[in-house]
């Protein structure tokens, strides 16, 4: 066990049922902490089925559950590409609990299309979440942890697309190298403060970003089980995983939580791979 209680993490992206940020936020309210969890407005008829047939309700079930696990929850809805918006989050955020002690910089969307067949507008959207939000978010939080004096963790969401290229993810791929880099600079600055800077780059994980609502489709379909139905639907990048499957949101949430943690206490400027060993055989 972590000892976070009394502190406060702030978690983007946590919207989606089976989410890294609903993963997260949930782990560090068992974990002790309070949480503030952020999200987009979603209308519920935009929700996959699978969230609808559970009664989700977005940010309202996230913090339902992180308050049954005896810590405080507050969800703010805000698009956090818009600097002021990204702002006045974390003031809504010290308003409620006083203070910040990590940030999970997690939010972020994927557009696939060939390069040349690449919208601006898509590619405008991509880089304004991916890491404007990243950027306007861990600016916010940072002067705050300065101000307060007592240091702090943040962790931001890259991805293994952040340190190779694939196709049809240009305007993706470029925001996470994006961050990958805007992650060491933070580091250099922030380190003088006790403030941790680190980033994790997941690869492919049973997510809604990664086709989770197609996987769970075809296993009920076909009457199969998901491990089955994973094999199929990800059978481009399974054999390149020694592991031999997609990763859990849970298993994120934990790499978070050491990087958040006292155990980490000399990690910083950091872009960790997490991605059952994928880079490793390719």
């Amino acid at each position: 066990m972590y000892k976070f209680k009394g502190k406060v993490a702030l978690v983007t992206g946590a919207a989606r049922q089976r989410g890294f940020g609903c993963a997260i936020a949930t782990r560090f309210a068992a974990e002790g902490a309070d949480v503030v969890v952020h999200g987009r407005y979603r209308p519920p008829e935009q929700f996959p089925e699978e969230e609808k047939q559970a009664g989700w309700k977005g940010l309202e079930s996230v913090v339902g559950e992180i308050e049954a696990l005896g810590t405080r929850g507050l969800a703010v809805t805000a698009d956090i590409s818009d600097r002021i918006q990204a702002q006045e989050m974390v003031a809504k955020a010290l308003a409620e609990f006083g203070r910040i002690d990590f940030l999970v910089a997690n939010a972020g969307v994927i557009i696939w299309s060939p390069v040349i067949e690449l919208a601006e507008e898509d590619w405008h959207r991509v880089m304004a979440t991916n890491l404007d939000g990243v950027f306007f978010c861990g600016q916010a939080v940072a002067r705050h942890m300065v101000e307060r004096g007592d240091g702090g963790a943040i962790v931001n969401i890259s991805s293994v697309a952040g340190k190779m290229g694939m196709a049809n993810v240009a305007a993706y791929s470029a925001s996470k190298f994006g961050v990958n880099g805007l992650t060491q600079v933070m580091a250099i600055e922030l380190g003088p403060y006790n403030i941790r800077v680190n980033a994790l780059a997941p690869g492919r994980f049973l997510t809604e970003m990664s086709k989770r609502t197609e996987t769970v489709e075809l296993a009920r379909r076909e009457g199969i089980d998901l491990a089955e139905a994973e094999k199929r639907v990800h059978s481009d990048v399974l054999p390149f995983i020694p592991l031999g499957r997609l990763g859990k949101p849970e298993e994120l949430a934990s790499a978070v939580m050491f990087l958040c943690s006292e155990e980490s206490s000399f990690i910083t400027g950091q872009s960790i791979n997490i991605n059952g060993g994928r880079l490793t055989a390719h």
